[in-house]
C-alpha cells in the first residue's frame, strides 16, 4: 500500500525531517485502485541511496544525529476479504550508515474501491491507515494517521497512475503545525504482456504550513521496468490457484538538495488467489 514515502531518521531513529535535513525515500510504492477477491499479496520493497545531502547544501547536522538512510526496506502482506476492501499490514526496518538492521515501524491500512477500472477508462479507491514507530525509533518519532485516494486512467497500453496522501502525526511527539502531504505517480506503458516500462516520481512535504523552499523539500523522478510471471492451471503445470510473480527494478534522481542524488529501487511482488 502506499504509505509515508519517506521515513525520518532522529537522533539515529528514522530519516531526518526535511527541517533538518533531507531525508532519503524507503520504499516509492505506487499503489493500485483494483482490487481482486480472496487475494493474497506478499510484497518486498527496498532503497539504496547514494549522494546523500551534504552540510554544505543544507543545514549542518548535530554531532548527536546520523545522515539519512542508505538502506530501507518493507515487508507486506495484503489481504482481500472482498471485491473491494483490502487489508494490508507492513513491517519496515532501515540501516543507516554505520548502522544495524533494524525494525522501526509497523503500519496497518485499509483500502476500498469504488470504481472498478476495466479496460479503458477510470479506476478510483480510497486509503487510510496508521503507522507506529517502535523500539528506539517509538521513542523518537511520533505515530501517524494517513489517507489519500487512488486514481487510474487507463487507455490501451497506457496506464496513469496517482497516489496523493495526506498525513497527520499524532501524540506528544508531533511537531508539525499543519498537515503534511507526500505524492507518487507512475506513467506506465505495456510493451509485451509480461514486460512493462514506467516513468515514475515521488515527493514529500513534511508540514504544508511551513512547506520552505522547493530546494529544501525530496522530490525525485527516474525510470522503472516490471516484469511479470503468471501460472495458471493449463500452462502445462498443476497449480492449486492462479499465481503471479512480479519484479521490478528502478532509478531515482533527486531533484533538489535535500534528496539524495541517485536511488535504486527494488520491488517483489508475490499474489495468488
Amino acid at each position: 500500500m502506499t504509505r509515508r514515502a519517506a521515513r525520518r531518521l532522529a537522533s539515529g531513529a528514522l530519516l531526518l525531517s526535511a527541517a533538518t535535513a533531507g531525508p532519503a525515500f524507503a520504499e516509492f510504492e505506487i499503489q493500485e485502485s483494483t482490487i481482486d477477491p480472496g487475494e493474497i499479496q506478499l510484497q518486498y520493497r527496498g532503497a539504496w541511496h547514494s549522494g546523500l545531502p551534504k552540510g554544505d547544501t543544507g543545514p549542518v547536522l548535530p554531532d548527536d544525529e546520523e545522515a539519512p538512510l542508505r538502506q530501507s526496506h518493507e515487508f507486506e502482506l495484503q489481504m482481500s476479504p472482498t471485491s473491494h476492501w483490502l487489508l494490508a499490514l507492513t513491517h519496515g526496518f532501515d540501516e543507516p550508515v554505520d548502522g544495524e538492521f533494524r525494525l522501526t515501524a509497523i503500519e496497518f491500512e485499509s483500502q476500498i474501491e469504488l470504481i472498478t477500472l476495466e479496460g479503458n477508462g477510470l479506476g478510483f479507491a480510497v486509503q487510510g491507515g496508521v503507522e507506529k514507530p517502535v523500539f528506539e525509533a517509538g521513542e523518537e518519532e511520533p505515530p501517524d494517521f494517513h489517507f489519500g485516494p487512488i486514481l487510474e486512467v487507463a487507455q490501451d497500453k497506457f496506464l496513469l497512475t496517482l497516489n496523493p496522501l495526506f498525513f497527520k502525526e499524532l501524540g506528544e511527539l508531533a511537531d508539525q503545525t499543519g498537515w503534511g502531504f507526500e505524492y507518487g505517480w507512475q506513467a506506465k506503458y505495456d510493451v509485451t504482456k509480461r514486460l512493462s516500462l514506467a516513468l515514475e516520481m515521488f515527493g514529500e512535504i513534511g508540514d504544508m504550513a511551513n512547506a520552505g523552499p522547493f530546494n529544501e523539500q525530496e522530490h525525485s523522478i527516474g525510470p522503472a521496468f516490471y516484469y511479470t510471471i503468471e501460472a495458471e492451471e493449463g500452462d502445462g503445470i498443476k497449480v492449486p490457484k492462479s499465481r503471479e510473480l512480479t519484479l521490478s527494478l528502478g532509478g531515482q534522481i533527486g531533484l533538489t538538495d535535500a534528496t539524495s542524488d541517485f536511488a535504486v529501487k527494488v520491488f517483489i511482488g508475490y499474489e495468488y488467489f
